[in-house]
């Protein structure tokens, strides 16, 4: 028999029989035909290390189901159920991290490309500034040599007239 068949049926056990210890190793040959020693204590050290049973006092495999074990078995009726659920999750979880890592990386890169092209931007808007202040002066000089020669023109005119 499968260790996860083997533990729904432990499991099952437990909970139907829930006043009283059991210990698992005759339990097992007797309900289910198992006697591998070695796959029982791997249920039984599971189920310890989830907290779903109690186990009697120097026997590590008389055990009884606790308030926890209860509960998971009245959720997911068994433990295969269980794991089922837990890949589940544990999928879900892993899809999750990526899913942060990459909105994470994404806001890197937006940053990054926000600080470039802001650096772009003033670098080009000085630039810019620079070349129009440049066609400005050069615009002023032009004007102010109209402004002169308008004003030669006009005081060669004067003497012309006096003269």
């Amino acid at each position: 028999m499968e260790r996860t068949n083997l533990f729904d049926k432990i499991l099952k056990h437990l909970y139907e029989n829930k006043e009283d210890y059991w210990n698992l190793i005759p339990t097992s040959e007797q309900y289910f035909g198992i006697t591998d020693e070695d796959l029982i204590e791997s249920i039984v050290d599971e189920m310890i290390e989830r907290e779903w049973v109690d186990q009697k006092n120097y026997d590590k495999f008389s055990v009884i189901i606790k308030y926890n074990g209860k509960q998971t078995f009245e959720k997911y009726k068994s433990y295969s159920s269980f794991l089922r659920d837990l890949k589940k999750s544990e999928s879900k979880e892993k899809v999750q991290k990526n899913t942060d890592r990459i909105l994470n990386n994404i806001s890197r890169i937006s940053a990054i490309f926000l600080g470039v092209s802001s650096f772009i931007l003033s670098y080009n808007k000085f630039f810019i500034d620079d070349v129009k202040i440049d066609k400005q002066k050069t615009e002023i000089e032009n004007l102010n040599k109209k402004i002169d020669s308008i004003l030669i023109k006009k005081h060669n005119r004067k003497i012309k007239t006096k003269a």
